[in-house]
């Protein structure tokens, strides 16, 4: 195949030097041999105003010593060198006119390619600079993270409680639904606790709402802190709570329970000075066959709370189809 050297290619020369990528050519000495319309456009400037010249010395804010190793290691190895937008969002300081919006982007962003080429009549390498706009990738790309920031600050609006953080009612117990059907179908077993705080109204009354605030806040991270990352929990409403265990039978919710009151029960809240002591209720419920649906496994939970409230607070009610059963203490010790 006869090769022929790019100068004496004139209509390759006018596709090159109209084309929307900037191309450039530099000599052994880095000096200036080819210089396109789109070089020239966003440099400010001409061709035959820069062919001759030092690139480094025109362009004295391009990273010399980093750029003269590429180019010496291209020249030397006789292969491509590819550097992204990612590794070094631009080389020339070129404006940029992307039609989209993006007030952080002051340059062009631009991917850059060295290319070894041979000069036929010397025998030289010259290296070949080809920059591609990759500005409006950029602003896509900075927008699509916004787009997935607004989305993740929606999805936290939507599923959590906004003073505890902990998932709110309405994701719960969409879970709790979803476990019962795949129970249902597949034979699962999984629990529900349902718990309160104890006179949760005297510290309101006492102390204020803001230390009944910070009080539901102490007991949501407290809680967080026994469960395991499968686990869910929510805030039910007020000083309500429920828990969601996948995969665990009555005993071990039962277990689970008990770890929780007496972790609360040593749990103080410090609020200007005054020392507050709590303690919960609780209820657990594990799935059976014979319950129709999500929202009576909630309520029989419910009933055995309320069972832990009648018979003297600060204690836990397994419901069970024979009935209510108010766990005997001493409490053995967590794990």
């Amino acid at each position: 195949m006869k090769t022929m050297s790019i100068e004496n290619i004139e209509t390759l020369n006018d596709i090159i030097d109209n084309i929307n990528i900037g191309v450039t050519v530099l000599d052994e000495h880095n000096h200036v041999v080819f210089w396109n319309q789109f070089m020239a456009k966003h440099s400010g400037i001409n061709a035959a105003d820069l062919i001759g010249k030092n690139l480094f010395d025109v362009f004295t804010y391009l990273p010399k010593p980093w750029m003269e190793l590429k180019l010496k290691s291209v020249r030397l190895i006789k292969n491509y060198s590819f550097v992204s937008w990612t590794q070094k969002p631009f080389l020339f300081r070129f404006g940029h006119s992307s039609m989209m919006k993006g007030e952080s982007i002051e340059f062009m962003h631009q991917d850059c390619t060295f290319i070894p080429i041979k000069n036929i009549s010397t025998g030289e390498t010259y290296v070949c600079i080809t920059i591609h706009d990759m500005t409006d990738v950029v602003i896509s790309q900075m927008k699509l993270t916004e787009i997935n920031d607004i989305n993740k600050t929606l999805e936290q609006m939507t599923n959590h409680d906004n003073l505890t953080s902990l998932y709110n009612r309405l994701y719960v117990e969409k879970q709790i639904d979803f476990e019962f059907n795949k129970a249902k179908r597949y034979g699962n077993v999984f629990s529900v606790i349902f718990f309160d705080i104890d006179k949760f109204k005297i510290i309101n009354d006492t102390h204020g709402h803001l230390a009944g605030d910070q009080v539901l806040i102490n007991v949501a991270d407290t809680i967080k802190r026994q469960l395991r990352t499968s686990d869910i929990i929510g805030r039910y409403g007020g000083e309500e709570f429920f828990i969601l265990l996948p995969e665990t039978n009555l005993e071990s919710a039962s277990t689970l329970s008990q770890r929780l009151r007496m972790a609360i029960e040593k749990m103080s809240t410090n609020y200007q000075g005054f020392d507050i002591k709590i303690t919960i209720s609780l209820g657990v419920v594990q799935f059976r066959p014979d319950i129709k649906n999500y929202l009576q496994m909630i309520h029989e939970a419910d009933i055995a709370l309320y069972h832990s409230k009648q018979n003297g607070r600060n204690a836990v009610t397994r419901y069970k189809i024979t009935g209510c059963e108010l766990m005997n203490c001493p409490i053995p010790k967590p794990e």
